[in-house]
């Protein structure tokens, strides 16, 4: 069930992302590993993951 659910958020952030223009991170997003794609994206962005509903 948390790898059903970590997926639906990467998905949902990752539409977040297009909406907004920012397909190139979105896609960058798609290509890190289920297991470490919060941590990555918070460090990398944490204002922009924030606005994703995105915080560790």
């Amino acid at each position: 069930m948390l790898a059903t659910k970590a997926v639906c958020e990467k998905e949902e952030v990752m539409n977040t992302l297009c909406e907004m223009g920012l397909d190139q991170i979105a896609r960058w997003i798609k290509v890190l590993p289920e297991d470490r794609w919060e941590n990555m994206f918070v460090s990398t962005w944490p204002t922009l993951a924030k606005k994703c509903g995105v915080s560790r």
